[in-house]
Order: C-alpha cells, then sequence, then structure tokens
C-alpha cells in the first residue's frame, strides 16, 4: 500500500475575527483560535499578522508552519455590539 506524502488541502474555514481600533492601531483575536492576538498599523498589516498567528497556531511542535491567507479585512462591520468592538466574518 503506497501513501501520498502530500498533505490534503483543508476546505476554506469561515472565521470570526474581532477587531478593535484603538491608539491608532488595529488588534484582534480569533473566536476560532484561543490565544492568536495580531496587531497593526492598518488593515492589511493587521491581517498579516492574524495570517502568521494562525498558523503557528496550526504547526505541530517542530513542524513549518503552513500557509494561511485570509480574505482582506474590510472597515464595515458585519456585527456589532454595545462595544467599541467589530466583528469581522
Amino acid at each position: 500500500m503506497m501513501m501520498s506524502m502530500e498533505r490534503a488541502i483543508p476546505e476554506p474555514q469561515q472565521l470570526h475575527v474581532n477587531v478593535r481600533f484603538e491608539d491608532e492601531s488595529f488588534w484582534a483575536t480569533v473566536d476560532e483560535f484561543p490565544g492568536v492576538f495580531a496587531t497593526g498599523d492598518d488593515l492589511e498589516e493587521l491581517r498579516a499578522s492574524l495570517e502568521e498567528g494562525i498558523a503557528l497556531v496550526l504547526a505541530g511542535p517542530g513542524d513549518e508552519p503552513p500557509a494561511v491567507t485570509l480574505a482582506p479585512l474590510h472597515p464595515e462591520p458585519v456585527a456589532t455590539t454595545a462595544s467599541p468592538e467589530l466583528v469581522y466574518v
């Protein structure tokens, strides 16, 4: 029996990214990946930081982090609460 050494490409996953803008910069957490905390001066920098944080969480001990690509973040919230927090889906 022969096994393929290639990794299966996972299906895209919808993530809940909680973005805040404070003191002229953005920071965010991801509900599905507790412990991922990212910052950036703009939404593109924040997105790159989130991709890196998620990749590090997905990597096994001693493994190379996988490539993670997030859709662009938009300044319009999908949902808001009474706090200054914006929830992006």
